[in-house]
């Protein structure tokens, strides 16, 4: 196995992924707020994978911005081009009205709003700017407890600064703020938290997530006695805030003891695991691909737990079927055309890393 390549780490992203893709298939309330950390999950789970690449040797700045950026930009707007193309195809034929306008399109492509789900890829983008950067500080920055308290100082300054500019900020300002600035942020401390999290001792995990855990309750209980009834984290997820923050920060710790130690040796398993996660990005994206087609083409109601099973396993299915079709035809493609291969192909398969 390739020695940058941890399963354990790529079991928690994969699980990110998949606490994502539950909240698409309107899941009952009470399951929608358990899965609600999925977010930051998968950004935790890239901050230990690239740790863990970059432990032992250097990073070439610009030669990794070439190709990461190109592995998260370029499949997104091959997909994109794919997806619209289809949907305005299926309404002439279905002799319907296109469902996207113009700056909808246009926004999906520059990850800001736009279609749903596809903002996640800005948030990739922006951390794979910042990789360099977070390898930087945690190579250089060798006292543990100065790394953490840095980074708590930084979410307090950034809960200072939320609080106190977010009334007075409005139109494109505003827009920079909370898209750019304001979301990123939090993901990028959580970033840095995944690169040192492996110098904390277990116990002391734990206590950072008993002690998110208490916050979040304390909170909730304050909202409920304030609303009469329960206010879920979804509700301060754009920008991330404190009460979405520390529930995702006590899932996310808890789920890293419980998967660290995990036994993935198997044959099965590892093959399995790391083709669902070298596929990951090429799912999500046509999990969206299906989820458009239940809104359009199906247009069922999904009102109990029956329908977001049913929901759920067509969106993976749909996904997972796609990107085994999708390599199958790539292959073929690659075979017949030496350009196709090296070109177009790296953007269209697995992330062998």
């Amino acid at each position: 196995m390739n020695e940058d390549r941890n399963l354990n780490y790529d079991l928690i992203r994969l699980l990110g992924l998949i606490v994502i893709m539950i909240a698409h298939s309107s899941p009952p309330d009470w399951l929608f707020q358990l899965r609600n950390f999925g977010a930051p999950l998968l950004v935790f789970g890239s901050g230990l994978t690239y740790a863990l690449i970059y432990a032992s040797r250097e990073i070439q700045t610009w030669t990794f911005y070439k190709k990461r950026l190109s592995k998260i930009i370029l499949p997104a707007w091959i997909f994109l081009a794919f997806f619209f193309v289809s949907f305005y195809c299926a309404s002439v034929i279905a002799e319907k009205s296109f469902p996207f306008h113009a700056v909808q399109i246009l926004k999906s492509f520059v990850f800001m709003q736009g279609i749903d789900f596809v903002w996640i890829f800005k948030i990739y983008v922006i951390l794979a700017l910042a990789t360099p950067i977070c390898i930087y500080l945690n190579t250089h920055v060798a006292n543990d407890k100065i790394y953490f308290l840095s980074l708590i100082a930084f979410y307090v300054l950034y809960e200072f600064l939320n609080q106190s500019l977010s009334p007075y900020l409005a139109g494109t300002i505003e827009t920079i703020f909370d898209s750019i600035i304001f979301i990123v942020t939090p993901y990028f401390l959580i970033y840095l938290y995944a690169f040192r999290i492996n110098r904390l001792r277990g116990s002391l995990v734990l206590i950072l997530a008993t002690i998110s855990f208490v916050i979040f309750l304390g909170m909730a209980t304050v909202k409920y006695q304030e609303a009469g009834v329960f206010i879920q984290t979804q509700a301060f997820k754009y920008p991330p805030t404190l009460y979405y923050l520390s529930y995702a920060f006590f899932a996310i710790n808890i789920i890293y003891l419980l998967v660290k130690n995990i036994d993935l040796t198997g044959a099965r398993v590892k093959r399995t695991l790391i083709w669902l996660s070298s596929n990951a990005l090429w799912i999500y994206l046509w999990h969206i691909f299906a989820f458009y087609i239940w809104k359009f083409a199906l247009k069922i109601q999904v009102g109990d737990l029956y329908l977001f099973v049913a929901k759920t396993l067509f969106l993976f299915g749909v996904g997972i079927a796609l990107t085994i079709f999708q390599n199958k035809l790539v292959s073929i493609l690659s075979r017949q055309s030496d350009l196709f291969a090296r070109r177009l192909a790296p953007l269209l398969t697995n992330d062998k890393r």
